[in-house]
């Protein structure tokens, strides 16, 4: 069993940054020089997986996931990477356990937090695109990112929510792509349409718009690595009015062009 202290990867780090107890990372993992033993790491450890997937096996299930996904692994948690393709890169975050203590966080609230946030990816991108350009404000920007991400469930926590919220963010996934009007979502969910605009800050941490917005981009990170469709028709399919306003939300969101994401 291989053990990866504090910063160690089975790939090669291209680019990292160390902030407040955490280590953020832009890793390559090479084919030729992957390692598929069992390890684990002495923090807890988030990995996105942006480009070439992994088949990852834990517990003796092996399964696999496309480009786009996050893994999350609890500190000293078993698991090992198979990669399928020759190249592979991953963004990186472990969080020792001095930054939960600080913070009052634990590992569930993380886990919770990088499940339930529709913003998770593209922070994460905003982070790498942090680890590009480092200046004097590096440090500030990447403590607020990572906050950002990991109290995302501790700041909406709570402990009851109306069947209609279930119900609304459900069919917001479920149609992420499709221009559904207020009142059409109020008679889908059962609740008047001036309820859900006055409350769905309260469940979602921003309003209406802008959350199908962070959908929209979501699923725009997983197509530009995933497809060989154009950034004008991943724009298009995505339900932007144009490309230049998929290119400035994209930006906004992640920190990078489309284009110099895909070449990422």
């Amino acid at each position: 069993m291989i053990v990866l202290n504090k910063g160690e990867y089975t790939g090669d780090i291209m680019h990292s940054s160390y902030v407040d107890g955490s280590t953020i990372t832009n890793t390559l993992y090479a084919i030729n020089k992957n390692n598929p033993e069992w390890h684990y790491h002495e923090n807890l450890h988030i990995c996105f997986v942006f480009e070439g997937g992994k088949a990852e096996t834990r517990h003796q299930t092996s399964y696999s996931k496309k480009e786009g996904s996050i893994f999350f692994y609890h500190s000293e948690e078993k698991h090992r990477w198979i990669s399928p393709l020759p190249i592979s890169k991953s963004a990186n975050i472990e969080i020792e356990r001095s930054f939960l203590k600080q913070y009052d966080l634990t590992e569930k609230d993380i886990k919770k937090s990088i499940l339930t946030n529709v913003n998770a990816k593209a922070l994460i991108l905003k982070m790498q695109k942090e680890l590009l350009h480092k200046d004097q404000f590096n440090y500030l920007h990447l403590q607020t990112l990572l906050l950002e991400l990991v109290s995302y469930q501790k700041e909406k926590d709570y402990s009851y929510h109306p069947k209609w919220v279930i119900q609304l963010n459900q069919l917001l996934h479920d149609n992420w792509n499709e221009n559904i009007s207020l009142n059409e979502i109020g008679i889908q969910v059962g609740a008047h349409p001036v309820t859900i605009s006055k409350n769905f800050r309260k469940y979602f941490y921003c309003n209406l718009g802008e959350y199908r917005r962070k959908l929209k981009i979501e699923k725009s990170i997983d197509l530009i690595k995933n497809t060989v469709l154009s950034l004008s028709e991943i724009a298009f399919y995505c339900g932007f009015t144009d490309q230049s306003h998929f290119i400035r939300t994209f930006k906004l969101h992640t920190g990078f062009l489309p284009k110099e994401y895909r070449n990422f």
